[in-house]
């Protein structure tokens, strides 16, 4: 039996619902692989370790990879497994309309702050919706992922990247009310995605054994769509821990999230393209990359 280890992009939770389901029913087991799952202490930590080859497999979001790839981080894009909505979330009773109605001094929770990459996306957003809000007249908020706490503990007036499978379902279950700007709706690419990666040293020495992973998670991943309930019995059974907190609340994020997965593993190069051309434009981005640089198709 070989072991495969998948990093995770953030803590344990219904995101990753499909690989427990592929898991506790044995897919992994039929192909010869042992899963090991590794939780990361801080979210970046998950590609650094790939790179270094500590990890076979690691889940991130596209707009971690093409940033890294110009930097060269030798991690490459394998399959995407799940397609969300998000962009900027923000409080609906403050009257804004668009990101045009942000100005000077609108503070901002992103994960990275304070560094530049989350100002420039939320400015150019706001300058596409018509505003002239420029990166440099944001305020860098860091409580990491937590935007929702962010926000009700009035730490921040808007936070990015916000997913709402998570922070939108998170907000209406805290009673607060708040709403999503979609990234493709102020100019910028949908890359709203959760992604499978791995090292190019390992694709290179050992593709088949991505092969038989990958193929046991696409089984994993048809189960959990075809039958949502079952798939998400499974994982909390496995990981009871998850709910122990707030069940009500974890539910109605796996209800929304168990809506998201993508079981044909397919990557999207058009938005990939459109990433790239984007990071460029807005110098996220330290040489130039080009899609077939960080996308390997002969997995999904």
């Amino acid at each position: 039996m070989d072991r495969i280890t998948l990093g995770l992009e953030w803590f344990l939770n219904p995101d990753h619902v499909p690989f427990f389901v592929a898991d506790e029913r044995g897919y992994y087991a039929e192909v010869g692989l042992e899963l090991e799952v590794w939780e990361p202490p801080e979210h970046y930590d998950t590609l650094e370790m790939l790179a270094a080859g500590e990890l076979d497999v690691a889940i991130t979001e596209p707009i971690h990879l093409v940033p890294d790839r110009s930097e060269g981080v030798p991690v490459t894009g394998i399959a995407t497994f799940l397609h969300t909505r998000g962009g900027i979330q923000y409080p609906t009773d403050r009257g804004w309309d668009s990101p045009a109605d942000l100005e000077a001094g609108v503070r901002l929770n992103y994960p990275g702050a304070p560094g530049l990459g989350g100002r420039k996306m939320v400015a150019h957003m706001a300058q596409h919706a018509g505003g002239d809000l420029t990166a440099e007249g944001i305020e860098p908020v860091d409580r990491g992922f937590y935007h929702t706490d962010a926000l009700i503990e009035d730490d921040a007036d808007v936070a990015f990247l916000a997913f709402y499978n998570f922070e939108i379902v998170e907000s209406e279950h805290r009673d607060v009310e708040t709403a999503l700007w979609e990234l493709s709706d102020y100019g910028v690419p949908d890359f709203n995605q959760l992604i499978l990666t791995a090292a190019d040293e390992r694709l290179e020495a050992d593709p088949e054994r991505i092969e038989r992973f990958i193929d046991a998670t696409r089984r994993g991943l048809e189960d959990t769509v075809a039958d949502p309930d079952t798939a998400a019995e499974l994982f909390f059974e496995r990981n009871p821990a998850v709910r122990a907190e707030d069940p009500g609340l974890i539910d109605a994020i796996t209800e929304a999230t168990l809506e998201t997965f993508t079981p044909d593993l397919q990557q999207d190069l058009e938005m990939y393209r459109e990433l790239v051309d984007f990071c460029e434009d807005l110098e996220l981005t330290e040489e130039p990359v080009t899609v077939e640089e960080f996308t390997d198709q002969r997995f999904s």
